[in-house]
């Protein structure tokens, strides 16, 4: 099956992104060849570029724009982009343009520069914040759910508390109240929690944060008949399994992240 026929616009097109990089590369003292060299797009693709014979793709206009040190949009017009994407692209360019005429050693200080900026961002995301101890950090708890008979305290009486060990990325963090899940969690201690929005994302025998006709309880979740039914588990053998029925209003709000 043959090619379909290019629009007028597309043709258009073709001649608009040529003149384009013919301009960009007569203000330069670099060559085509160096394009090849520095980004791998073939050669020939690259002169088909220039000569208006066919449009370079997103990425390979992406790569253009990195070696021009322009926007993305000053070589393909349809990459017009709103004020907002248009100083990401440009921060984007010059953060690139400068780390590859770093050395190796300051190339690496950038990298962890960066993952130590990215790690704070995400704390703060997740209501976590570092104190000037490295190894204390500020949580914010959302209340508590019971390990023995069902409780749930509402985010009106969350507390700010500092716990010694990073916490992992989380939803929301509850204390636990009670010993129904001892060894797995003891009383008091604080728990992370991902919100579940769907029970069948939910997998067998994982701990949950279940609530069940009006109280909410921290259990493993066994299902039975097909998923059709299901009980919360204590991990203390002193407390009976709760089963779950048709008649019950229940539903599980999240997974606990062991």
């Amino acid at each position: 099956m043959g090619r379909n026929k290019l629009t007028p616009q597309e043709i258009e097109l073709k001649k608009v992104v040529a003149s384009n990089l013919n301009e960009l590369l007569n203000k330069t003292t670099k060559k085509k060849i160096d394009i090849h060299r520095e980004y791998g797009i073939p050669n020939s693709s690259i002169s088909d570029y220039f000569k208006g014979k066919s449009l370079p793709s997103e990425e390979n206009v992406i790569k253009l724009a990195k070696f021009f040190n322009v926007n993305t949009y000053d070589i393909d017009p349809r990459m017009k982009v709103s004020d907002f994407t248009f100083n990401n692209d440009k921060l984007r360019i010059s953060l690139l343009t400068k780390y590859e005429k770093l050395n190796a050693e300051n190339k690496k200080k950038v990298v962890d520069y960066a993952d130590k900026r990215l790690k704070e961002q995400l704390r703060t995301e997740n209501k976590i914040h570092i104190v000037e101890n490295d190894n204390t950090y500020y949580v914010d708890v959302l209340g508590a759910v019971s390990a023995g008979t069902g409780e749930w305290l509402t985010d009106e009486q969350h507390e700010e508390i500092t716990v010694n060990n990073e916490p992992p990325m989380h939803d929301f963090a509850l204390r636990v109240n009670g010993d129904s899940m001892i060894p797995l969690f003891s009383d008091g201690q604080i728990i992370y929690v991902n919100k579940i929005d769907d029970l069948d994302m939910v997998r067998n025998e994982q701990i949950v944060i279940a609530e069940l006709n009006g109280d909410a309880f921290v259990k493993k979740i066994v299902f039975d008949n097909n998923r059709k039914s299901c009980k919360l588990i204590s991990l203390n053998k002193e407390y009976k399994p709760i089963d779950v029925t048709s008649d019950d209003e229940f539903k599980i709000s999240g997974v606990v992240v062991i």
